[in-house]
């Protein structure tokens, strides 16, 4: 019965480190030929991504915009209690964490009149 428990242990116990395997790379660049935004395109490909996916951001716009959309990629998709690696500079800016599955809902307060 005892080796039976460790037996069970020691199998799902793969699944756990396996979780974190996977990489869902997104690219943010500025669309010279199209209006189209490029953070949106970005948010479409991360919602597409799966819990415990090691989300790996690189944006090659301003440094201010890209210190925006990052913070907001941060905020919104990455797991708290993991490693979050950021890296924002004049040229590219790079963004790696583990993505929590869902967004995060944006809370919305009530305006006091």
């Amino acid at each position: 019965m005892r080796s039976t428990i460790w037996t069970f242990l020691f199998i799902f116990s793969f699944n756990v480190y396996a979780e974190f395997d996977t990489k869902c790379s997104v690219l943010i660049t500025k669309r010279l030929q199209s209006s189209e935004d490029a953070y949106k395109d970005a948010l479409v490909k991360i919602n597409s991504c799966n819990k415990y996916d090691i989300l790996s951001v690189t944006s090659f716009l301003e440094e201010p915009i890209s210190k925006v959309y990052i913070t907001d990629l941060i905020q919104t998709y990455c797991m708290f209690d993991h490693q979050i690696i950021t890296l924002i500079d004049t040229n590219t800016s790079n963004m790696s964490c583990v993505h929590r599955g869902q967004a995060r809902i944006e809370r919305k307060f009530n305006s006091i009149q």
